[in-house]
């Protein structure tokens, strides 16, 4: 079961899936508030024939958005944390545990080495153990998989209606709406 938070058109995830998928199909959730986004990975989903993937147009960044899925066994949060500022993030990290199963797993991606070192430390501090932490030859992107080892001591569900901030503060919309994001819808989304 793998869920991917702003999934954008699912570049992350689905042509892995379409590799995978002859030999073992993979449920999936991909949340993408962007309705034209959404729309191309649905389309792409389907051109792929993968059929045990569903794509939702809603806010990813609100609890209520996963409320009636299984927890997840993967959890995809790319280009997320680099569009928001760092406490966010940190609120953000907060909440993933619930939405994520025992030991499951949390790839992430960010930009920049000393921000990355931050995500990670937040990681670390929030119960994740970290399964790997690798960039590009270059040292300008970074990805990050953790799992969670153990739930934090005074960790308690989110109630309903919870705000994991993924939005940009100068628009308060999806990160991929920024005006000044590389990511914006008009430009296809986030690579």
């Amino acid at each position: 079961n793998l869920i991917t938070m702003c999934a954008g058109e699912g570049r992350d995830v689905l042509p892995v899936l379409a590799e995978e998928n002859s030999s073992r199909p993979v449920k999936a959730i991909l949340v993408e508030y962007d309705e034209t986004l959404a729309q191309r990975a649905r389309t792409i989903a389907q051109n792929l024939q993968l059929s045990e993937v569903e794509v939702r147009t809603a806010d990813a960044g609100t609890t209520d958005t996963y409320r009636d899925l299984p927890l997840a066994q993967v959890l995809t949060v790319c280009s997320v944390f680099g569009n928001i500022p760092v406490e966010d993030m940190r609120r953000t990290v907060a909440t993933l545990p619930a939405l994520l199963a025992n030991d499951g797993l949390v790839i992430w991606t960010r930009a920049g080495h000393d921000q990355s070192l931050e995500v990670r430390k937040v990681f670390l501090d929030q119960g994740f153990s970290e399964m790997s932490f690798s960039h590009t030859t270059d040292d300008t992107f970074w990805v990050g998989m953790n799992r969670l080892a153990a739930r934090p001591a005074q960790f308690s569900a989110p109630q309903p209606g919870t705000r994991m901030p993924l939005t940009c503060p100068p628009c308060s919309r999806a990160c991929v709406n920024t005006p000044n994001c590389a990511g914006k819808a008009e430009n296809g989304g986030f690579v």
